[in-house]
Formats: structure tokens, C-alpha cells, sequence
């Protein structure tokens, strides 16, 4: 490619990087909605109370709460099986087709959910019928929408320069929370409807694919190495591009379990605060949502204030920002947790949500210093899976202790957290992620 041409592609990117921004503020939308809804939605379309025959016990299982949080832990099952595959793919046909398909993915699977939870209103669908065909609308919506955040963060990749990449993600990041700080005020719309919030959501989610459609310029004709980028490369991996990465992969597998226990217990709790709230808290199931919603406004806020006031503002390592993290994550929980009431549901959110403000650009960095560039699609995906492997045993885990004990999952996400961040401190290879800020 002529030196000409990258300029223009270069100040193309340069001039217009608020559209990828834009598709991750609705990303984050639509991740807050639907953990603000789902547990009202469920209890109103009857779910916790179904009964699921089991053929070969021969006998019913009536799951209770478990028939919900199992929506959002299907969803991010398949969510981990998938987006590795986006990622590789976004390797060889481009970042932009692959936010695409991600993007009108998130459009189409939400219209399909809500279809099917109509039904369910209406009567036309009950029991173990509408809660299958709920969890298949809510598997097709993952396994399409899954395409979005591997190829979103190998866009990033590609456009910052080596030394900026944990900026450059943390920009990012922290749109994807003004987008999930912006969920919660949608989710308010549950007034007019249970299903309003999730059609605003689908709506928004299909402009922000038309505005990367035509406004995004795609990241791969920028790929060519500077001679610091291949210096680096060169230094990590003799690998060739395009090889499947493995999870055990000796160069960043000590990095994963960071990404895998923090995604574990944040799916963990949010998938049960609306119970919380209820059940804990003495609100109505209305004022649940809209409390769950401040909630999550508390934690974005939190999020983008570390992401904009210490992320961009300092340069703390890579390894510095995990650290540093995570023990504002256990905190948090434990205030959830201990003091069992609204201030400290709002003030342990805020706590966590600055916590995970640090820890995520640190370890999606700390990931991406560690391979060749052209297998920055690839990894991206890996990153996904984890994150979508953590609210798959998350929920579960949420909606199983929950029902033994009410604070159980934030007492256990506190306790969690805490090893996870002695693990950090102890493990001397976090000493060496590479390239201080």
C-alpha cells in the first residue's frame, strides 16, 4: 500500500472512531436493559414457577429462579462457543464486515426474543414451551452478536499505536459503560411495557449498524507493521499468522483466569440484584427494575471515571492496573453483602464499578502485548469466550446460591475476589506484561 493512501486511511480512522464508539455505547445498552428486565420479565411471564418434565428421572423439576437466570446463562454460552470463531474471522475478512454482522445480529435476536416473550404475554405460549423457545431466541441473538466485541477490540488493535493500546482500549470500555450507564434510564421505559426498553434497544442497536456501514473505514488496509510494531512481534511468537489459538497457550494463559473469575462473579450478581431488591430489600417489583437500574448508573459512572481519570491520566503498567483493581472489586461485594441496604447496594456498585474500570483495560492489554498482530482478531475472540464462559457459570452459580442464601453470591464473589487479587500480586509474571504506559 502507498504512503499516500495509508495517510488518508489513517486520518479517515482518526476522524471518525466515535462511530465504533457508538456501536459499543449500544452494546452496553442493551447489556444493562436486560439485566434490569429479565428478572421482573421472568417472574412476569411466569417463569419461576414452570415445570420442566425430566424423561429420564421420569419425574417434574420445578427450577424456580434457576428458569431465569438460565436465559442469561445460555446466552453466554454460546456467546464463549462463538466468538472465537468471529475473531478469527474478522482476521481474514476484515473488522468492519464482522461489526456488521455482529451488530445486525444484536438487532434481529432481540426482535426474536421479544416476538416470543409477547407470546408468552398474550397466552399463546406457557410453561416449558416459552421458556425453550425463549432460550432459543436468546441463542440465536449470541451466536450472531457475539461477532461484535472480538472484532471491535482487533479494530482498536489495529489503529493504536503499540505504545497507547491499554488507552485505546480504555476508550473503548468506556464507551461501552456510557452505554451502560445509559441502559438503565431506557430500562425505565418498563413503565409502558415490559418489552418497551428491549425494542428501543433493538432500534438503536440497527442505526449504530447503519452509521459503521457507511461511515467506518476498515482497519485491515491499515495492518502493515512500523518497525516497532514487528520489532515486538518478533520478539514474542515465531508463530505463523492465523493459527487457532489455544487457551492453554503458554504466553498469556496466567493472564485468563483473571478475565474468567472477575466475568464469573459479576455475572454471578447482577444476574440475582433484582431478586436482591426484592426478596432483600422490601421494593416492588417495579421499583426493583428502576432501583436495579440506578444501581447499574452508580457502576458505569464508577467505570468511566476510572477509565478516564486513571486509565487515560496515568502511566500505571498494565500489571499496575490489575492490581490496583481488583481489590476495589471484592470490596464492593462486601459492602453489597454486609450492609443489606439501598445506600450500600448503590455505594458497593460504584466501589466494583471502578474496580472493573482498571482491571479490563489492564488485562485486554496485558492479553494483546503478548502475540503476533495478525493474531490480535484471534485472541480478541479467545478474550470474548472468557468473558462469555464467566456469565454462563456466573448466573448459574447466582440463581443456585441464591436460593440457599439471599447474600450468598455477594459474599462469595467478595471472598473470590480477594484470592483472585492475591494470585495477581504473587505471580511474578505479571511483573513482565511488557511495555509500561
Amino acid at each position: 500500500m502507498n504512503d499516500s493512501k495509508a495517510s488518508a486511511l489513517n486520518s479517515s480512522v482518526a476522524l471518525k472512531p466515535y462511530v465504533l464508539y457508538l456501536a459499543m455505547l449500544s452494546v452496553g445498552m442493551g447489556q444493562t436493559v436486560i439485566y434490569a428486565v429479565m428478572p421482573a420479565l421472568g417472574r412476569e411471564l411466569g417463569l419461576d414457577t414452570i415445570q420442566l418434565w425430566l424423561p429420564f428421572f421420569e419425574q417434574s423439576w420445578q427450577p424456580g429462579k434457576l428458569a431465569i437466570t438460565s436465559l442469561s446463562a445460555m446466552t453466554a454460552l454460546v456467546f464463549a462457543l462463538v466468538a472465537p470463531y468471529w475473531g478469527r474471522r474478522s482476521d481474514s475478512l476484515g473488522r468492519k464486515s464482522v461489526i456488521l454482522i455482529g451488530l445486525l445480529g444484536y438487532t434481529f435476536g432481540t426482535l426474536l426474543f421479544n416476538v416470543v416473550a409477547y407470546a408468552g404475554f398474550q397466552g399463546l405460549l406457557t410453561g416449558g414451551m416459552l421458556w425453550l423457545l425463549l432460550v432459543l431466541a436468546r441463542v440465536v441473538h449470541a451466536a450472531i452478536m457475539s461477532a461484535t466485541f472480538p472484532a471491535s477490540n482487533a479494530y482498536i488493535i489495529d489503529v493504536t499505536p503499540l505504545t497507547d493500546r491499554a488507552k485505546g482500549l480504555g476508550r473503548m470500555s468506556a464507551a461501552n459503560q456510557l452505554g451502560v450507564l445509559m441502559g438503565p434510564i431506557m430500562a425505565a421505559t418498563v413503565v409502558a411495557g415490559f418489552l418497551m426498553p428491549l425494542m428501543i434497544q433493538a432500534s438503536i442497536t440497527f442505526i449504530c449498524a447503519l452509521l459503521v456501514y457507511f461511515l467506518l473505514p476498515e482497519s485491515r488496509d491499515l495492518n502493515s507493521l512500523s518497525a516497532e510494531d514487528t520489532q515486538h512481534t518478533n520478539q514474542l511468537s515465531d508463530k505463523k499468522p492465523f493459527v487457532k489459538l489455544s487457551f492453554f497457550d503458554s504466553r498469556y494463559r496466567f493472564i485468563l483466569p483473571v478475565g474468567l473469575v472477575l466475568y464469573t462473579m459479576q455475572g454471578m450478581v447482577q444476574q440475582t440484584l433484582g431478586f436482591f431488591c426484592e426478596d432483600v430489600l422490601g421494593m416492588t417489583r417495579m421499583n426493583s427494575v428502576q432501583f436495579y437500574a440506578v444501581a447499574m448508573m452508580c457502576s458505569s459512572l464508577a467505570m468511566i471515571a476510572a477509565q478516564l481519570l486513571v486509565v487515560q491520566r496515568t502511566s500505571l503498567s498494565c500489571s499496575m492496573l490489575i492490581r490496583f483493581g481488583l481489590p476495589f472489586c471484592a470490596l464492593g461485594y462486601a459492602i453489597i453483602a454486609f450492609m443489606a441496604s439501598q445506600f450500600g447496594l448503590l455505594l458497593g456498585m460504584a466501589m466494583f464499578g471502578f474496580g472493573v474500570g482498571l482491571v479490563m483495560p489492564g488485562f485486554s492489554a496485558a492479553a494483546s502485548y503478548t502475540v503476533h498482530s495478525r493474531e490480535q482478531g484471534n485472541l480478541s475472540g479467545l478474550i470474548g469466550s472468557i468473558a462469555g464462559m464467566g456469565f454462563v457459570i456466573g448466573p448459574i452459580m447466582g440463581g443456585a446460591i441464591y436460593n440457599l442464601h439471599l447474600s450468598g453470591p455477594c459474599i462469595l464473589a467478595a471472598i473470590t475476589l480477594s484470592f483472585l487479587s492475591v494470585y495477581v500480586s504473587i505471580n511474578k509474571r505479571f511483573n513482565h506484561l511488557g511495555i509500561e504506559r
